[in-house]
């Protein structure tokens, strides 16, 4: 049984999801062509910062542990962001950030957008809530009982662990089920404000 939790690294999602502390994040995958899976290995072709004036490029790329050149996966990109964050946490500065994916062939380019001017007191982002929630692929499982198995719903605040708890829900159900299976999911946010249509893709195993 596998499990891929994908609900920043795969999401085109423009609104900004609270972090602890001093850090706010907005991610945005943009894709120049159909998305690979998010452990599929990529060569890392261009990693670029830009926004960002209260820290240093030099600390931040310090805080990746890759480089242009390296095999990399969407999940290690994401887990690399993560530590850039970290830097700016440890450091006690206000910053949002965003993230571009472009893949081509084989290859991927990377570019996070920083925004680390803001005032500390700046009012926070309205919370990201669910329009709509989608099931694919799945044949074994309905789409009644995964829906009961999970706890968002049209009008839920969403985030990071509500998405992911969800993810694992579904990942339960099919293992007492006796039945495999792969999770991928995305989040979009086709309205233009801060409603979220997320989609369960589902690959059942067995």
């Amino acid at each position: 049984m596998k499990y891929r939790s994908s609900f920043l690294a795969r999401a085109a999602l423009a609104a900004c999801l609270a972090v602890p502390a001093t850090v706010a994040i907005a991610p945005q995958a943009v894709f120049a062509a159909s998305p690979p899976p998010a452990d599929a290995p990529l060569t890392l072709s261009k990693l670029a910062v830009t926004g960002n004036a209260k820290v240093s490029s030099a600390d931040i790329m310090a805080a990746v542990p890759f480089h242009v050149g390296d095999t990399v996966t969407q999940n290690q990109i994401m887990d690399g962001l993560h530590s850039v964050m970290g830097v700016y946490q440890n450091d006690k500065v206000n910053a949002k950030f965003g993230q571009s994916l472009k893949f081509i062939g084989k290859k991927v380019e990377v570019t996070w957008v920083v925004s680390d001017e803001e005032a500390v007191t700046a009012a926070p982002a309205a919370a990201l809530v669910v329009e709509s929630i989608k099931f694919e692929g799945n044949k074994q499982v309905s789409a009644a009982d995964l829906t009961a198995a999970t706890k968002l719903r049209e009008g839920s605040e969403v985030t990071q662990d509500t998405y992911a708890a969800d993810q694992a829900a579904i990942v339960a159900l099919y293992k007492k089920k006796g039945i495999g299976v792969k999770v991928s999911s995305g989040a979009t946010q086709p309205h233009g404000d801060n409603r979220v249509d997320i989609t369960y893709t589902l690959q059942e195993q067995g």
